[in-house]
């Protein structure tokens, strides 16, 4: 009778185990994905006030001893790309515009003038459960030239 029960039960801590190892990883590629998710969107949102602080201090009217200008569209995009640690950015888009007397114009930003920086990334869950492409961040950020 004990030997019967036995057979029978063969393999069912296997099944068990991959039962369980299902729920764990789950929770673990869950919990991977939300900080991975919130210093992602934490970043994103830094980004944007650290590009308008970038080009508010570099107008057309810039004396800065450091180089860079007056600063470019580009010159944003390539400061704020360098900050970019642990994101990918290839999935990084940086927009940046300048408004003088409500006049819409590319940068340099001329002073007294709006500028604005947005920044959009493209974010990637590694977890194989979620069926979601991504997820798109965004953040906007406006200030007024300096100089």
């Amino acid at each position: 009778m004990k030997s019967e029960r036995r057979r029978l039960e063969k393999g069912s801590g296997l099944v068990e185990f991959a039962i369980s190892l299902v729920v764990v990883l789950t929770v673990l590629f869950g919990i991977i994905d939300t900080g991975r998710a919130l210093y992602a969107y934490n970043w994103c949102s830094n980004s944007a006030r650290l590009g308008t602080r970038f080009m508010m201090v570099r107008g057309t009217k810039c004396t800065l001893l450091s180089g860079g200008c007056p600063a470019t569209g580009t010159d944003a995009t390539n400061y704020i790309e360098s900050n970019a640690v642990g994101i990918d950015t290839g999935q990084v888009t940086v927009t940046t515009w300048c408004w003088a007397d409500t006049v819409k114009n590319n940068p340099p930003c001329p002073p007294q003038a709006m500028v604005q920086v947005q920044v959009q990334y493209n974010f990637k869950f590694v977890t194989p459960f979620v069926p979601l492409s991504g997820w798109t961040m965004q953040s906007t950020s406006e200030r007024v030239v300096q100089n």
